[in-house]
């Protein structure tokens, strides 16, 4: 097993929240070290989950965007449990509703004669299509071999397989 020193020489590549994390990883006899390491490993918990903003926000660090995080998701929550509707149907509701915000907001720059924001033109080439064709004809040969072997009995734990 590595020492502490090894782990912080491999891991230091310059980062000042990093280095005080090695320093302080090295040092030992400190009481509440113990209690900020996860299962007696040499990094801390902060360092396990990788030291970002996402680990920030998990561990209430940035406690106003993890509040936020958690009303965000709470308010979701509480929009799906109420309308009965499912995730897919919210989700077309809000591009519908965007969809439209746009077409308003394109009308509304002609009406003052400003000028409207062009979209990138999406164009599928040929080859991305043909390589896309050729994949999904691989996929649908696939099922049609495994169900050809299901019917004519060669599979018989999927062919007596009831719902």
């Amino acid at each position: 097993m590595e020492s502490p020193e090894d782990f912080c020489s491999i891991e230091d590549d310059g980062d000042a929240r990093k280095a005080a994390a090695c320093t302080s990883s090295t040092s030992s006899g400190s009481p509440g070290e113990s209690a900020s390491r996860l299962f007696g490993r040499q990094g801390t918990v902060h360092r396990c989950m990788g030291g970002g903003k996402a680990a920030d926000l998990i561990l209430w660090k940035r406690r106003t965007a993890s509040f936020g995080v958690i009303v965000v998701a709470t308010v979701a929550w509480l929009l799906f449990e109420r309308s009965g509707l499912s995730f897919l149907s919210i989700c077309s509701d809000v591009l519908l509703i965007l969809i439209i915000l746009l077409f308003l907001r394109a009308n509304y720059n002609a009406i003052r004669d400003r000028q409207v924001q062009t979209l990138p033109e999406l164009v599928l080439s040929e080859e991305m299509v043909n390589n896309a064709a050729a994949s999904f004809r691989v996929k649908i040969n696939n099922v049609l071999h495994m169900a050809h072997d299901i019917t004519l009995g060669k599979d018989f734990r999927l062919f007596f397989k009831g719902r």
